[in-house]
């Protein structure tokens, strides 16, 4: 009997310790998991509301967890202004280097715009302008950034891979006082919840934590949409050189915009360059291995000057420097004289530099994994657990 009911106590410790263990392990995770900061507008008139019955608390100057439905901040001629929706007659003035935090305990969201973030916002009045910050968990975060970076339909495995190579890019970021990534194609996109999906969270979900490392490192974990049909040298778009960010074959014919053309009449091109007059002529004065334009004279009308490709796309607004251009005349009337046009015929889209996106949907409908595009896209690299060391 004495034996018997030690087994009952036993097996009841036991079940207690289980039951503690898996109840602690979400909050436990939580706190070890990565907080990130991300600009998600930089404006002078923005528009924050609640979504639906749940009210925001804001914290500042003024103001102490104060319930509010919405609030617009506004900077306009040198005034900067804070008002509620609830009393829009009670203006506040604010000044510059204030700043507010507005919370919502909503799984729906905070609504920013027409977009709607989880987590919470810091806004920070400046002189020149009014950003606002999204602080949330790296992988809340992530399951936006898989949807907005890439097609939600495509093969789990190439969704797999983003998560990993965005998180790695997003820990690398060492950001600045206020904000740690930005939400545009300058980093990387970020829409907010309306970008979450049931794959993107499975995605995150199933790779959470990993991240790609070289020599014990997070790595620069660059990708791009479409590379038309050879990736390039991490030298030959930038001064740094990473073994690891060298040339492979892309696999993304399938891409429908894998080649293209953009024309540009006389006097889009004399907006354009308007010191050299205008743009009669292009040289290409060196291509890299790859075949992108690494460097180009401009010839105008007054003057000539060399840039490179990376500027140039820039300044013409293309897809990417892996491109040829042609001149022609055109007449627009009887009543003009002829003139001059350009247009530049190119392929792939972006930087070209780390993983392809249309080349990793490619090898995922081929049955590859995750791994094994990371693997393909980044030479030399492994795939670990994320450590702080490995900043």
């Amino acid at each position: 009997m004495i034996l018997k009911f030690k087994n009952i106590y036993s097996k009841s410790c036991l079940i207690s310790i289980l039951f503690i263990c898996v109840s602690q392990s979400e909050p436990v995770l939580a706190s070890r998991e990565p907080i990130i900061r991300v600009l998600i507008s930089k404006n002078n008139n923005v528009r924050i509301r609640s979504d639906k019955s749940l009210p925001l608390t804001i914290e500042g100057k003024f103001f102490s967890s104060k319930k509010i439905k919405g609030l617009t901040l506004k900077n306009e001629q040198n005034r900067k202004i804070l008002y509620f929706d609830k009393n829009k007659q009670k203006i506040y003035d604010l000044k510059s280097n204030q700043q507010f935090q507005v919370r919502s305990s909503d799984r729906r969201g905070i609504w920013v715009g027409k977009k709607r973030f989880s987590g919470k916002l810091n806004l920070f009045i400046l002189d020149s302008e009014i950003l606002v910050v999204n602080v949330l968990g790296i992988e809340k975060y992530l399951s936006s950034v898989v949807g907005s970076e890439m097609p939600t339909k495509w093969p789990i495995e190439a969704l797999k891979a983003q998560a990993i190579a965005s998180r790695t890019y997003a820990l690398k970021q060492k950001g600045n006082n206020l904000f740690d990534i930005d939400s545009t194609e300058r980093n990387q996109v970020y829409n907010g919840l309306e970008s979450r999906t049931y794959k993107t969270i499975r995605a995150v979900k199933s790779t959470r934590s990993l991240v790609l490392t070289y020599k014990n490192k997070l790595i620069n974990a660059l990708f791009h949409s479409s590379s038309g049909g050879m990736t390039e040298n991490s030298q030959d778009v930038w001064k740094n050189k990473y073994s690891y960010l060298s040339s492979v074959k892309d696999f993304d014919k399938n891409n429908p915009k894998f080649k293209w053309k953009k024309i540009f009449s006389n006097n889009e091109l004399t907006n354009l360059f308007p010191k050299i007059g205008g743009l009669k002529n292009i040289e290409i004065l060196d291509i890299t291995n790859t075949g992108r334009v690494k460097n180009v004279k401009l010839i105008g009308a007054y003057s000539s000057y060399k840039m490179s490709g990376v500027d140039l796309r820039k300044r013409l607004g293309l897809k990417s420097n892996f491109v040829r251009f042609k001149f022609f005349d055109e007449e627009l009337n009887e009543k003009f004289p002829i003139k001059k046009g350009l247009i530049v015929f190119g392929q792939g889209s972006g930087h070209g530099v780390g993983m392809s996106q249309w080349g990793a949907k490619f090898m995922a409908s081929r049955g590859h994994k995750a791994e094994r595009i990371l693997k393909y896209f980044y030479k030399g690299v492994q795939i670990k657990p994320f450590r702080k060391d490995y900043l």
